[in-house]
């Protein structure tokens, strides 16, 4: 999984900074945001009511700034040196000069340039306020929050399990606007790993015990990831990176289904090489054979 591509999207983002994404059709990474198609609209009072975690986050990280500028700003006057005056001063002026953005809500297609299909997105998106007429526009920032299809963050095989697939790709959807409901898909997903591999019905902490008499490796990182999953699903504890980490384990533990569904096909030229050169087990056949006469 490549964890930089993502991290590069956690917030927003100017489109020419916008990487390619994998495609959910084709699974290409030519994925990204057709200009022509965003629509945005200033958010509402109401919006801000009920405001999506990005919101919130972008609106804290300025307070925190604000509180932290007032602070330096104080702490230069109350030097009474002229450097320190000076100081404030400049700094002032440079707040009143700098961009100003207020918040959007956005949506727009993703295309992929490989198979020409799209995926339907939105999200939040913070646009230059110019406050002279002489002021250059600033490009607007992105952050996609929704994909109408859920758009892969790893490339899982056709050999996983199709039950295990849909709750990944369900955690991979939040990972994007909710991480702890990413967290408790992921945990889902591990339930189902469980089960697909045999183990009867049960807790998940017991499903994984039993796990460890047949696959020892899996079980004990299963295990790591039944943790993350219950923080999510039970509390608030878990970020995006938290995930990221996750994923990546994920991603490991799942080539046990190809090795397994390839163990199997192997299971018809092992009974033709044991029955073309597996003298011994021919001889014991014949005696047996003659025996029985």
């Amino acid at each position: 999984m490549n964890t930089d591509k993502w991290k590069s999207i956690l917030g927003f983002v100017a489109l020419d900074k916008y990487p390619n994404l994998p495609c959910p059709y084709c699974h290409q990474e030519t994925l990204n945001i057709d200009e022509s198609s965003l629509v945005s609209r200033e958010v509402s009072e109401k919006y801000k009511q009920m405001a999506s975690r990005h919101f919130n986050l972008e609106n804290d990280k300025q307070k925190v700034k604000g509180i932290a500028q007032e602070k330096l700003i104080g702490k230069m006057l109350e030097s009474n040196s002229l450097l320190g005056v000076c100081g404030a001063i400049g700094y002032a002026i440079y707040q009143v000069a700098k961009p100003s953005y207020h918040f959007c809500k956005f949506t727009a297609f993703m295309a992929c340039a490989s198979c020409n299909d799209n995926v339907a997105v939105t999200g939040l998106s913070q646009e230059h306020t110019k406050k002279t007429t002489n002021e250059t526009q600033l490009p607007a920032l992105y952050k996609v929050e929704q994909f109408s299809i859920p758009v892969p963050m790893f490339e899982i095989s056709l050999e996983v399990p199709v039950s295990i697939q849909f709750e990944l790709l369900g955690a991979f959807s939040y990972f994007h606007i909710d991480t702890n409901l990413s967290a408790s898909k992921l945990r889902r997903g591990i339930e189902k790993y469980c089960s697909e591999l045999g183990m009867k019905p049960n807790t998940l902490a017991r499903q994984i015990k039993e796990l460890e008499t047949k696959y020892p490796i899996e079980a004990n990182f299963l295990n790591t990831l039944r943790l993350v999953g219950n923080e999510g699903t039970h509390s608030d504890g878990v970020d995006e990176d938290d995930l990221l980490q996750a994923f990546n384990i994920v991603e490991e533990i799942l080539a046990i289904f190809p090795r397994l569904a390839k163990l199997e096909r192997l299971k018809e030229p092992q009974a033709h090489l044991e029955e073309k050169f597996d003298k011994k087990k021919a001889r014991t056949e014949t005696k047996t054979l003659e025996h029985e006469k």
